[in-house]
């Protein structure tokens, strides 16, 4: 794979400042009334442009899929083929994690038939979260790019070790979403029996 050091560089650039201005709609910027399934998928893309598309690129999600998480429980079924502010509210959630995790462990992370204020909560400190790790995610990406894009090391050498680290970035931080996830799971030790005493 053969790159060019000046058009990474204007990617990274153009990236970067992307994800500075990128925001998640609030919970009152979606629609309160109820959407059909065109509609959802519609406002999905405009809301998830994150970074802008390539040409070619796959949909953020289908009708299929949005059908199989209904089944799956990561979200509500509709009402009467009617989708509601919750729904979208789950949806931008999980088509934003599913990008590293797997649904199994997205479905462990969101709260499964929740209250709508609880997913209101929930979207609330996703959206803030989101906002914030963006923006040292920007730097990040500045940071990382720098060195070898300014570096005397050829193109493929200096690209190709910007996209290992952020490989191993991403694998480790998944990694840490595990763990993380599964420490959740842990049973608390029973108590001793009466008379016993604790073991060190």
């Amino acid at each position: 794979m053969t790159h060019d050091k000046a058009l990474v560089a204007k990617k990274l650039r153009k990236w970067e400042g992307f994800l500075q201005e990128y925001e998640l709609p609030t919970w009152d910027m979606l629609p309160c009334i109820e959407l059909y399934m065109d509609q959802v998928l519609v406002l999905l893309t405009q809301y998830l442009n994150f970074p802008p598309r390539e040409d070619g690129a796959e949909n953020i999600t289908t009708p299929a899929m949005v059908n199989n998480y209904v089944k799956m429980k990561v979200l509500p079924p509709p009402v009467k083929k009617r989708y509601s502010r919750v729904h979208l509210a789950y949806l931008i959630m999980v088509c934003m994690l599913k990008q590293t995790l797997g649904i199994s462990l997205v479905q462990q992370i969101l709260p499964a038939d929740a209250s709508e204020g609880t997913v209101h909560a929930t979207y609330d400190a996703f959206v803030r979260m989101h906002k914030s790790v963006a923006a040292q995610f920007a730097a990040e990406v500045r940071a990382a790019a720098s060195p070898a894009l300014l570096s005397e090391e050829p193109a493929d050498s200096a690209v190709g070790g910007l996209i290992l680290q952020s490989a191993i970035a991403a694998s480790l931080f998944k990694l840490l979403t595990e763990k993380l996830v599964s420490l959740g799971d842990t049973p608390e030790p029973a108590p001793p029996a009466t008379g016993e005493v604790n073991k060190p």
